[in-house]
């Protein structure tokens, strides 16, 4: 089922109904606690760095990271994303998955894959929407991991709460069975959200709300022999997950296109033949593909 998101109106394709809101605050409208958060997260952010320079240039990648000037950087991103249409679009629509879910609130956040955030605009203002969500859901633990992340850049996400994620887990995570998880991929491989999938395989998935690449665009545009592969588990899964597909109203087309938020209903998943979740056999990937970097043996 796919829902596609419109200027804050949702246009059904199905007849499950999206929810009305409640629990939590309409994202169309920044509330107060909200702005307070972000306001907040930002005064710290300058609190950490020195405020009296302008945003500097991203580091090359032989650069010694300078935290305080990348700090400064990422506080010009945060007041540059926190009032965007596209940010309000993201916490209404999970207000909403929220509500349909019949969750009372997000407890958690995984994040894979920003990248080098010091080195590149995409991967700051990645980061900046994850502080969003974090503000948004202010009693959730957030944990950030990707392996290419230099030491000065673990420093800067411990300084601003978020708790890194020690091991490669290839995406491998269990989510809690008795509270929501956010599970924030922007732009990662298709071999670590199968991976999540597969680690989750059963009525687990209910709890878990993905902000990830479209599964429709992965199972529609890539060859199937590819999906196959590469993504079996979300090849097999999509016939059961709610996909909200976002309009990409963000100003750098690149940062967020083809993101979707995906739930997995439990009155969805129930549809599944009585067999579906019998077959669960631990991915195996082709060791050169540069997209998806394994953990080492």
């Amino acid at each position: 089922m796919i829902l596609y998101v419109e200027c804050g109106l949702i246009t059904r394709f199905e007849k499950t109904k999206v929810g009305d809101g409640g629990g939590e605050e309409d994202g169309n409208e920044m509330s107060s606690s909200f702005k307070a958060s972000v306001e907040y997260l930002g005064a710290s952010l300058e609190k950490t760095a020195c405020s009296d320079a302008t945003t500097p240039e991203t580091t090359r990648e032989d650069d010694v990271v300078d935290r305080e000037l990348l700090l400064r950087t990422l506080d010009n991103t945060l007041i540059e994303i926190r009032d965007t249409s596209f940010t309000k679009f993201v916490l209404s629509q999970l207000t909403e998955s929220l509500t349909v879910l019949n969750s009372n609130g997000i407890s958690e956040i995984v994040c894979y894959g920003l990248g080098r955030f010091s080195q590149y605009r995409s991967s700051r203002c990645q980061l900046a929407l994850l502080l969003c969500l974090k503000a948004r859901h202010a009693n959730a633990r957030v944990h950030v991991y990707d392996p290419v992340f230099r030491p000065e850049e673990v420093q800067v996400l411990r300084a601003l709460g978020l708790e890194i994620i020690e091991t490669n887990e290839e995406g491998k995570r269990i989510v809690h069975r008795d509270r929501t998880t956010l599970v924030y991929m922007p732009h990662c491989s298709r071999q670590l959200t199968n991976n999540l999938l597969y680690a989750n395989w059963g009525d687990g998935l209910s709890n878990c709300i993905l902000l990830a690449n479209s599964f429709s665009g992965i199972v529609d545009n890539c060859l199937r022999r590819d999906v196959l592969s590469m993504a079996g588990y979300i090849l097999r899964i999509r016939p059961y997950v709610t996909e909200i597909q976002l309009e990409n109203s963000f100003a750098y087309e690149e940062v967020f296109n083809d993101l979707s938020i995906h739930i997995f209903t439990k009155q969805e998943l129930l549809k599944a033949p009585a067999d579906f979740w019998n077959s669960r056999e631990e991915p195996r990937y082709l060791t050169d593909d540069v997209e998806f970097i394994a953990a080492a043996r």
